[in-house]
This record gives structure tokens, sequence and C-alpha cells, in this order.
């Protein structure tokens, strides 16, 4: 609602308009009024209305004097001057003073809804404009350091009040393999919906500022002290991480920034929470980390296990295969033992454990760079983000090269085992991890292993399977569409809807009704 403040010291002129006009209809609320300019003013300063109608001739202060007034306080309200002088020396100081608009009395209602819902209009095209330039403003104050430099960053923030400020990044987890796997469609709506997910849970933490760097969202938050006691950090970002998984099948993984309490300190919050994420190399997917607390970590510097290398080559000869993620494990303990690692050591110790496996396919005159179907496996190691999906990784390149040797294929096998468990499960809240964990393989493995397969990647196929469920249950007109949500597996109703829509192009409301037509 737009709030509408009328001034003048025509009683009758005030009721008219409130009787006449249906502001309701127009989302326009009348918030207060006067008689005169002095209680119009201190009732303005209170109120802070959007749109202001005043006469231009009242008694102890005139409407032009009020109307300089308001400007001089600096408040961005569209005042329309009304006047029963057709003198143009009256308008041409109106206008000096910054009034929107000036009409000439006796104005029908028809011509003061005109003039007050153009005032409106143009309040939306101007906060839409400004609300654009403080996001990108504020973006250029979290991304990079404050350097008092430009005139209007100075003026925008001393016009900012919040005190409580903190950047917070989501980083989905297993990137690599998704955004291999996965059509740009499909990204853009994972994409599209963790962020309707993120503002619709954490509203209550007051979100300011929200967009996309190097594929994670970024927010800044600004609770105050009174949202914290209802609902403090931690649980609200527990609860969006729970609840993105439950709704689309994959984990993400929460950094959070230092808590600053001024503008131009932005950057150090953003930094700290970028040092954060950084943690998740080690401590794995589908973790919140603070900033606050990564300085209790103990930092580790051990050797190459040379033993575990040598064994891992043994087995790759012998065809042990069964053996290859034990040693994986065993080598990458030895290199976490006692702390956590720089993660360019163990970027470095995986090159060179990859470099002695390209050796062996260079002896038995296989091309290392055929066998992973997301580019160079030395270009993929790098761009693991955690030791668990460089882990995963290792072990699909090392399964691949053994199907190579061997030429024979447990892939079938493996892929009928996920497909069973999804089908058997797929009301429950399952994820590519716990089919994965089913089976007795990684993650990263079953994901590729599936799309190969099945020529669909995992979450697709658990979205149809689960769609098709749907439709045979809202067949039942006894059921509500939220128990049919839950019945297939979706603990989020406006997600179900959306999905089935994206499948079936209509939402489960509208197949009821063809149903029923």
């Amino acid at each position: 609602m737009y709030k509408l403040f009328l001034v003048d010291d025509e009683i009758e002129l005030i009721e008219g308009l409130k009787e006449l006009v249906d502001w309701e209809r127009n989302n326009i609320q009348i918030c207060g009024e006067a008689n005169n300019g002095i209680d119009a003013l201190e009732k303005i300063l209170t109120l802070k209305p959007d749109i202001v109608i005043m006469d231009i001739r009242m008694p102890k202060m005139s409407g032009l004097e009020l109307l300089e007034k308001i400007y001089s306080k600096g408040l961005s309200i569209k005042c329309i001057i009304l006047s029963g002088y057709d003198d143009f020396s009256y308008a041409k100081q109106a206008l000096n003073l910054s009034a929107y608009n000036y009409l000439l009395k006796p104005c029908r209602p028809s011509e003061i809804l005109e003039a007050v819902l153009d005032a409106k209009n143009k309040l939306i095209e101007e906060r839409s404009k400004e609300k654009i330039i403080q996001a990108n403003m504020l973006k250029e104050l979290i991304l990079k350091p404050f350097s008092n430099t430009e005139t209007n960053d100075s003026i925008f923030i001393s016009s900012f009040d919040y005190a409580n400020l903190q950047v917070i990044i989501l980083s989905i987890d297993h990137s690599t393999v998704i955004y291999n796997l996965f059509d740009n469609k499909d990204i853009d709506f994972l994409k599209e919906s963790i962020k309707n997910i993120t503002i619709e849970t954490l509203d209550c933490l007051n979100i300011v500022n929200l967009f996309e760097e190097d594929s994670s969202l970024v927010l800044l938050i600004a609770p105050s002290s009174s949202l914290l006691s209802e609902a403090p950090v931690s649980t609200t970002l527990l609860k969006l991480k729970d609840l993105i998984r439950s709704s689309l099948g994959f984990s993400i993984t929460i950094a959070v920034g230092t808590s600053v309490n001024k503008l131009e300190a932005l950057n150090l919050s953003y930094s700290s929470c970028k040092k954060a994420l950084e943690y998740k190399f080690f401590l794995g997917e589908g973790n919140i980390i603070y900033a606050d607390n990564i300085s209790h970590y103990n930092t580790a510097s051990n050797p190459y296990p040379l033993d575990e290398e040598l064994k891992l080559m043994s087995y790759l000869r012998t065809g042990s295969i069964d053996d290859i993620h034990s040693i994986l494990e065993r080598f990458y303990s030895r290199l976490c033992q006692g702390g956590i690692p720089r993660k360019k050591n163990i970027q470095s110790y995986s090159l060179s454990l990859l470099g002695s496996i390209n050796k062996f396919c260079i002896e038995s005159d296989i091309d290392i760079n055929s066998i992973s179907k997301l580019g160079s496996p030395f270009d993929v190691i790098l761009q693991c983000e955690t030791i668990n999906e460089l882990k995963n990784q290792l072990e699909i390149i090392i399964s691949n090269i053994f199907d190579r040797i061997n030429s024979t294929n447990k892939n079938n096998s493996l892929v009928k085992l996920a497909l069973d468990f999804i089908t058997k499960n797929y009301d429950k809240d399952i994820t590519l991890e716990t089919v994965a964990k089913e089976i007795h393989f990684t993650p990263g493995y079953v994901s590729q292993l599936f799309k190969q397969e099945t020529g669909v990647n995992f979450l697709e196929f658990l979205h149809k399977y689960r769609i098709e469920k749907s439709k045979a249950l809202l067949k039942n007109k006894l059921l509500k569409n939220y128990e049919v949500a839950y019945m297939v597996g979706y603990t989020n109703e406006k997600h179900f809807s959306k999905t089935f829509k994206r499948y079936t192009g209509l939402t489960p409301s509208q197949y009821k009704s063809s149903i029923v037509s």
C-alpha cells in the first residue's frame, strides 16, 4: 500500500476525497490528514507518507512553505499542489520547489485520482531504479575493499541504517559432477529453486542483497536483535540446508562470514566467508562453516604416503578393484593425520598419484584422457571441491581403467541395484548420497554411471518416477495436493507443484481438473 496524506483547511474537500475515491482499490491508503501547515509537517515527519496532496493557501504555514520544509528534511515524497489561484507565479514557485503536480480548484475526484496514480507510478519507477542501484552498490562493497573515493557511495552509506551485517555463501555440493552431467535447463531450474527456497526460509533474517558469484549464491543479511532472539542464524541456516536437501535431492555447503556493523566492512565479512568456504575441501559436503570457528582447526603437514601408492599400483596391475577404495581412503587419511593440510599440498600429492596411474596407462596402451567424460583427469582433480569428491574422481578413473583392461563391466548390475532402491524408496527422503551408500559406491561414481547407463541424470529419473506415481494418486479426489506430495517423497508442496508442472505442463490442480473433464 502507498500512503497518501491530505492537507487542506477545507474539511469538506478532505472528507470528499476520502469518500468519493476508492483509494484501497488502487493500492493507496490515506494515512493521515491536517487542516494547517504546521500540524501537517509534524504528522508528515512521523508518518512518512509517499504522496501528499496540499492546498497552497493554509493558516499558520502556506503550502509553498510546507513544500520547502518537506524537501529540506530529505524526504522522498511526491507533493501535489491544489490551488484556487490561476496564477502562473504560484505554479512556477511550486515546481521550482519540486512539486510533482499542480492542480487548479475545483477538481473532479477523477482528476485528483489520476494525478495521484501518476505520482504512484513515478515512485514505483524511481524506487525500482533505486533498488537496482542499491543492489549494485552493495555487491561492489561486498566484493571489493571499501575506498571512500566515490561521492555516491558515501551518500549511500550515510543513508544506510543496518547495524548487524553478515555475508553468507551457499555452495552446491558435487558441482563438478552436476555441471557436467546436467544440461543448462536443469542447472537453471536448480539454481532458481535454491534461490526461492532461500528467500522464503531466510526472510526472518532480513535479506538485504542476493546475487550469484562464481556459481555460488551470495547473501547479505541484516537481522535485528529482536529477529535474532526469535530465530538465531544457526537454527535458520540449518533449516535451510535440510530443506534444500529434502526438496531438491542434493546438499549444499553454507559458509558464514564474520558479523560487521558498518557497510565499509562488508568486504571483510565476505573475505572471511570465502576463507571459511575453503574448509569445505577438508570438512566435506553438507556443512555450515562459520568464519569465527575456523581458527580452532589444527594444521597438518604429513609426508607423501609412498607405501600406499605402491600398494595401489600393485592392485591396479593384479586387477583387484575391490581393494582400491580402502587404499584411497588410507592414502588421504595419512595426509590428513593430526589436522588439516594445505589444499595445495593435497592437490599436488593427488596429481603425483595420478601421474603414476598415467604411467601405468601408457604401459597398458591406454589413453588416460579418453577414460574420463569430464575432460583431462588432471584438470578434473584440480576442479574438485572436496577431498571426498577428489577420491570419487580417482576411483572413477581407476574403475574405468579396469573396465578397459578386463573388458568386463559391472555397470548394469550396479545401476539395477540403484534403480531397485529408488523404486522401492521413492516416497522417502532419498538423495544421491543415500543411494550411493546403499550400493556401497561413492556418489560421484554412481552419478556418472547412472547418466552413462540410463541416459538421464539421477535427479531427473527420481523426479520423473515420483511425478508418474503422483499422477495415479491425483486421480483420488479425496487426497489433497500436499498429501500426494508427501506420499511421493516431496516435503515441500510448492516445490512439488513446480516440479509437476515442469514435467507435465500442468499444475497438480490443473491435472486433476483435466481428469474430471
